[in-house]
């Protein structure tokens, strides 16, 4: 898994994300409600030197649980056990994670704004993305190590 940007809340986190594991969290103002059975999720990237950056979008899960099959895109997306990062000296970066198998289920969000594509230099897909819900999965991360 390569993350591309992670905006989060928390000041203290995001400095320590950035730091100590080389990972691209930027500064933002989020916030997450619960309505019905769905989440609300808003984010607007604050971080200092960044391109502006704006989510605003409602999701949850439509049906039964997904039966994740081996060997499936479904397990192909979601069963990632490294993630990469890259440091500011352009040196490769890695950590293992661990965690259970998540729990999916099929959604249909509502996105009302999303900018985090020309935020990060990328076109917009011009296939429609695949949506899933996963409701908790608690992860361990090892120590970030270069390549």
């Amino acid at each position: 898994m390569y993350f591309f940007s992670l905006d989060a809340q928390g000041i203290l986190g995001v400095v320590s994300a950035r730091l100590f594991h080389h990972l691209p969290y930027y500064y933002a103002r989020c916030s997450l409600a619960e309505d019905d059975g769905n989440i609300q999720f808003k984010s607007r990237r604050l971080h200092l030197g960044s391109l502006p950056a704006h989510f605003e979008g409602t999701y949850g899960p439509t049906n039964s649980k997904v039966d994740v099959e081996s060997g499936s895109l479904e397990e192909f997306l979601t069963e990632r056990y490294r993630y990469y990062t890259e440091a500011q000296d352009g040196s490769l970066r890695y950590a293992a994670i661990d965690h259970e198998p998540w729990p999916l289920y099929k959604a249909d969000p509502t996105i009302e704004t999303n900018t985090l594509f020309e935020a990060n230099g990328f076109a917009y897909p011009e296939t429609e993305p695949m949506h899933y819900y996963s409701p908790d999965v608690t992860t361990i991360a090892s120590q970030n190590r270069r390549v």
